[in-house]
């Protein structure tokens, strides 16, 4: 019995912390991809200042402005898609390039797609 134990513990010695240090990682992982409130109020004045209303709807309707809160995304649903749209616009349509345009740069442009994650009618 004694050496049975003795076989074990290394292994529990291992085993363990290695354990507990991965459910640390998902606590980690979990609120890191939580989106900052107040990066999601910086979000929703900039679009609602530079893009609502003008160039996007609010709310769904039937107009020539895009909304842009459903789950149709025309040149791409991934965040990597959207910051490059918002970046270089879209040749050939109203969306023009914000490139550096918004006070802080590329940190804005991603405080924008946060609001619209935080406010689409598309969940995950």
């Amino acid at each position: 019995m004694l050496t049975r134990f003795f076989r074990i513990l290394p292994l529990a010695a291992v085993a363990v912390p290695l354990l507990l240090g991965a459910c640390g990682k998902d606590a980690e992982q979990a609120a890191a991809a939580a989106p900052d409130p107040a990066v999601i109020a910086r979000g929703e004045a900039l679009f609602k200042g530079a893009c609502g209303a003008y160039c996007h709807k609010m709310t769904p309707g039937n107009t020539d402005a895009l909304f842009l809160f459903d789950c149709e995304w025309k040149h791409g649903a991934t965040d990597e898609d959207i910051f490059k749209v918002i970046s270089g616009g879209v040749p050939g349509t109203r969306m023009v390039a914000f490139g550096g345009a918004f006070p802080e740069g590329d940190k804005d442009t991603h405080a924008v797609i946060a609001y619209l994650r935080s406010a689409s009618q598309c969940k995950k």
